[in-house]
C-alpha cells in the first residue's frame, strides 16, 4: 500500500471509506460465495459514480480488490464442491458395512477425496483472504482520517479507469 497525499473535503472520507467496508459487509454475508463481495462493490461503485473523484476512485479500487480476488475464491469454492459431490454421483463403496459406521464413514468422505494439493490451496486461500480483510480494516480506517490509500498494483489500474472530472453537482 501507497500513501498519496491529495486535497479532498472532510465529507468526501466517510463514502470513500465506505467503499471499502462494502467488501466486509460481503464477506459476512456471502462467506461461500465469492461473487457477493464483488457485487455489493459494484453497487456501491455504481451508487457512487456521480460522486467526486476522491469517492469515485476508492470505491472503484475496493471494486477492483475484490474483482482481482474473485477467481481464486471461486477456485476454491469449484473444487470443494467437485469434492464434496463427486462421491454423492458414485454412491457408497461400503454396503455390507454397518449402519452406523457406513453413516461416519459417508461424512468423512469428504476428508478422504480432498488431497495435500487441495488443503495447500485452502491455506493459500484463508491466507490471502484474511489478508485482504486485514488490509480493507486499515484502509477505511486510514480513508476515513483523510489518508489516500493506494493498493500496489491495482491504484495504477484505478488511476487510468476513473475520470478526473468531478461529477458531483453543484447547488446553485
Amino acid at each position: 500500500m501507497q500513501v498519496k497525499t491529495i486535497e479532498v473535503q472532510p465529507y468526501e472520507h466517510e463514502p470513500a471509506s465506505n467503499a471499502y467496508l462494502m467488501s466486509i459487509i460481503g464477506i459476512v454475508s456471502g462467506v461461500p460465495l465469492p461473487i457477493v463481495n464483488t457485487i455489493a462493490s459494484l453497487l456501491y461503485f455504481l451508487a457512487q459514480r456521480k460522486n467526486t473523484y476522491y469517492v469515485r476512485w476508492h470505491s472503484l479500487q475496493a471494486l477492483l480488490a475484490q474483482v482481482m480476488l474473485m477467481p481464486f475464491n471461486s477456485i476454491a469454492l469449484a473444487w470443494t464442491l467437485r469434492i464434496i459431490f463427486s462421491k454423492v454421483q458414485n454412491g457408497p463403496d461400503f454396503i455390507d458395512q454397518p449402519e452406523y459406521y457406513t453413516e461416519l464413514k459417508s461424512q468423512l468422505t469428504f476428508l478422504n477425496e480432498a488431497t495435500v494439493g487441495y488443503w495447500a490451496y485452502i491455506c493459500f486461500i484463508v491466507f490471502i483472504n484474511l489478508f485482504e480483510f486485514i488490509a480493507i480494516i486499515v484502509t477505511a480506517t486510514e480513508v476515513r482520517k483523510g489518508k489516500n490509500i493506494r493498493f500496489f498494483g491495482i491504484a495504477r489500474l484505478t488511476d487510468l479507469l476513473c475520470s478526473k472530472e468531478n461529477k458531483i453537482q453543484q447547488f446553485k
